[in-house]
Parts: C-alpha cells; structure tokens; sequence
C-alpha cells in the first residue's frame, strides 16, 4: 500500500500537494469558459453563476448562445425585458421566475456601488456557493468556493468533514491562480472520478487519499 502523508506534514501542506497533482492531471481549467462574449465577462459569470442552480451547465450554455446572437450586450440590456420575455429567454434553465428575480437582486447590488460578498448574500437566491463564484471570478476577490464536489472531495480524502467554513479556511491560500484552479479542478475530478460512485483506482489523489487507500 502507498504511503501515507508524513506525521509532522500539515493541512495546508496535503491542501498544496493535491493542486499540484490535480494540476499535472487536468491541467489548466481556464475558468470562467466564455460563450457570451459580447457582454463582460462579470456579467457573464453573475448570469452562469445564477442559471446553473439546480440546472445541467448545457442548458446554460444554451440561455448564452442564444442571448448572443440575439445581441443582447449584458446584464443591463437582459433585465431591461418584462418578467415575461424573461422567463422565455431563460426558459432552459428552470426556476426561472426566482432566478430572475435573484439577477434583478444582484444588478441592485452592483448599481448601488456596494459590492461585497455579504450585500450579495443579502439578495433572494444567492447562497455561499453563488456568491463566492460571483466575487471569485467576476472580481478577483480572494475565496474559496465551497460545492458539493468539494465537500464529497474533501470527505474522502481527508478523512474528516468540518464545518464549510472550516473547509473554506483551510482550502484558502492568498493566490487568485489557485483559488480559481483548485476549486476547478476538484469540479473536474468530481465529474470523472470523485463521483458519487467513485472511481478510486484511475482517481490521481488515489495513493494518498484516505478513502481509497481503504
């Protein structure tokens, strides 16, 4: 059996050695994907960050190519639309009525100056996950994004699950590169091998992984 961490090796230290390894394996994740790119890439993100709830990323893949050859240029040009003509345009990515009202939200947000990560929790809709993707790669702002992948991942691995905030504290490092790759790649290992069901033995974290070293 492989070996495992060394005793005096920290969380921080076992965090930066499944980066790099996430990193050789997938390589560069380039996240946020552009499609609608006639608007700005925040605006891009916010609607991604927002339509992705409970929906398949196709779908909304689907909601941007048709908004840009449309030519509708951004958030602001989007929300000019009635409710109704709305819930048509985003029709593919379900929920659509709250997730109009979540984008109206945020746009009051952003128009009001005082963008932060708690103004952004105070609006109907937006979760910890929506908000730290929203401040993370619209804005540079320095967190760590907590999923559902991240938590299966860090279960498994680490043997233990904390609290989310626990879990953000200890994935962070004060490094926008890594904070926008790491929490792509644990997406990405997630989607190929972390799964519900997991895939253990082709996984690249497998010989130090606490799960899969049982």
């Amino acid at each position: 059996m492989p070996h495992p961490f060394p005793a005096n090796m920290d969380l921080k230290e076992k965090v930066y050695w499944a980066f790099l390894k996430l990193l050789c394996a997938f390589g560069r994740q380039n996240w946020w994907p552009r499609i609608w790119n006639i608007a700005s890439v925040e605006d891009e993100v916010i609607l991604g960050a927002v339509l992705t709830q409970n929906v398949s990323w196709k779908n909304v893949e689907r909601v941007l190519e048709n908004l840009k050859r449309m030519g509708i240029r951004g958030l602001e040009d989007l929300l000019k639309f009635e409710d109704e003509v709305l819930e048509e345009l985003l029709k593919p990515t379900a929920f659509v009525k709250r997730k109009i009202k979540t984008l109206r939200g945020i746009f009051r947000v952003l128009r009001s100056g005082n963008l932060s990560r708690e103004e952004l929790l105070k609006v109907y809709g937006v979760g910890e996950e929506t908000a730290d993707v929203i401040m993370l790669y619209a804005y540079n702002f320095p967190t760590f994004v907590v999923d559902e992948y991240t938590l299966r991942w860090f279960g498994r691995f680490f043997g233990f699950l904390p609290k989310k905030g626990e879990i953000r504290e200890i994935l962070h490092f004060e490094d926008l590169f890594y904070l926008k790759e790491m929490h792509a790649l644990i997406d990405e290992l997630g989607k190929r091998f972390c799964k519900k069901e997991p895939l253990c033995r082709k996984c690249p974290l497998r010989v130090k992984c606490s799960f899969a070293r049982k």
